[in-house]
């Protein structure tokens, strides 16, 4: 294969224990032994890389500006006093702006972010001459980028879509309001827009491409889906059985992927087996415990099994990067537990989590909705899946993560984790075929 030279646009890029960095990140020395020149453009919430050319891009609009600025200002200083002080003072100062913006284009705060890339990727290709463009995310900002540089420079466009652009709740909506929504619109709008004119098109799971297909038969082979995995863990921990049975979660939650229903398994379990309520503790790293389960936790007092450990970040100390700590906590647990959510939206999507958790080697616990590929690669690792999400369902596997807890048994599968060279070879080779295909349609 010839020297190419393709600009990567992925606004989370090299940001330390975030997914969509990860997805994108992991997959750079794939690219570069497969004789690939690479520069990026990125937001501001991650740290340039040390190697690749890597443009940082300012959003355009007052709300997106003060949504980087929180990062900006985070990375230099960190989240005590001067970080607080300095962006509630940016907020206040930003604040009559953003309410003009809110009224003018009814979008989130990030959106701008797409038209400062895409100009800065036509700047920077009349200096480098790129061969291609290759959107990549996480926000649907990556993908508008994505077309503006295509329609800009002329160059042939990639994207790799995380998320579904289109949520299920959102294309099968009847509801006026998410129909005349503007949110909604530009998301319709961009994933045609993908469908049209990208060279090549994936998703990561096969049900956000049917889906994205069927909205749009134009796509044909053009799309495809490939499960990203994730590179092997820099740290080896061995795992040891200590005096408590440790249960871990590992990743953001919220109101549609909530710690609820888990919590009331536990509790009905714990009703059960109160003599195992000294020895199992339910430990949250990420962005801490979500506003429901806060509730329940308090209704039910299950703090003394819960420990909340925050997000952790490179430590100043050791200079151990998040991702490598959180890598270390994953081995060292008896149990992983994984959240996918509860709306229609899980049936095209699969947690990227769930790749660290099968090269963490650990069982896991899954509290899936809707998508029998993640059910299966799941089963396929060794993990569980509750017959049912009820309490009982959930309290049934929990007993039986405890009876193997105890008689030291909690062993997952020894199947080949999910790798990261694997989806870069059948990216490269649908961007290949696709290009000999486009060829042979202008020399025809």
């Amino acid at each position: 294969m010839t020297r190419t030279k393709w600009l990567i646009i992925a606004p989370a890029f090299n940001c330390d224990g975030q997914a969509a960095s990860q997805t994108m990140t992991d997959k750079v020395s794939y690219l570069e032994a497969a004789d690939i020149e690479l520069s990026v453009i990125s937001a501001l919430n991650g740290k340039r890389h040390d190697r690749i050319p890597h443009d940082q891009v300012w959003p355009w609009s007052p709300s997106g500006i003060r949504f980087e600025y929180r990062y900006v200002t985070a990375n230099r200083y960190g989240r005590g006093l001067r970080y607080k002080l300095q962006t509630v003072a940016v907020s206040i100062l930003l604040s009559p702006f953003i309410f003009l913006e809110r009224i003018l284009t009814g979008l989130s705060g990030h959106w701008s972010w797409a038209p400062a890339a895409g100009f800065k990727a036509w700047l920077l290709h009349r200096k480098n001459s790129f061969d291609l463009i290759y959107s990549s995310g996480g926000p649907i900002s990556a993908h508008l980028a994505g077309w503006i540089a295509h329609k800009l420079t002329g160059l042939p466009w990639i994207a790799e879509i995380h998320d579904p652009i289109v949520a299920s709740n959102h294309a099968q909506s009847t509801s006026l309001r998410a129909r005349l929504s503007r949110e909604n619109y530009l998301e319709r709008w961009l994933e045609k827009l993908v469908c049209n004119d990208a060279c090549v098109a994936w998703w990561f799971t096969k049900a956000a491409l049917d889906a994205a297909r069927s909205r749009h038969p134009q796509l044909g082979e053009r799309g495809f889906y490939v499960l990203p995995g994730v590179m092997p863990p820099e740290v080896l921990e061995q795992h040891v059985y200590g005096e408590c049975l440790n249960i871990g979660h590992f990743g953001k939650v919220s109101g549609t992927r909530s710690l609820y229903e888990f919590l009331l398994g536990l509790n009905l379990w714990l009703d059960s087996n109160p003599q195992a309520r000294k020895v199992i503790r339910v430990h949250i790293y990420g962005g801490g415990i979500d506003a429901r389960a806060k509730q329940a936790a308090d209704q039910l007092n299950l703090w003394d099994v819960i420990v909340c450990h925050g997000r952790l970040e490179r430590d100043p100390v050791t200079g151990e990067s998040g991702r490598t700590q959180v890598t270390r906590k994953m081995q060292q647990c008896d149990a992983l537990l994984l959240l996918h959510g509860n709306d229609a939206s899980c049936a095209e999507y699969i947690p990227s989590k769930v790749y660290e958790y099968f090269w963490a080697r650990r069982p896991i616990l899954a509290l899936t909705h809707m998508n029998p590929q993640l059910d299966q690669l799941v089963s396929q690792f060794g993990g569980m899946i509750p017959r049912n999400m009820s309490s009982k369902g959930i309290a049934d596997s929990i007993d039986v993560i405890w009876e193997k807890w105890k008689s030291k048994t909690l062993e997952p599968s020894d199947a080949s984790p999910i790798r990261v060279d694997v989806a870069v070879a059948t990216i490269l080779k649908n961007v290949t075929d696709a290009q000999k295909k486009a060829c042979q349609n202008k020399n025809a």
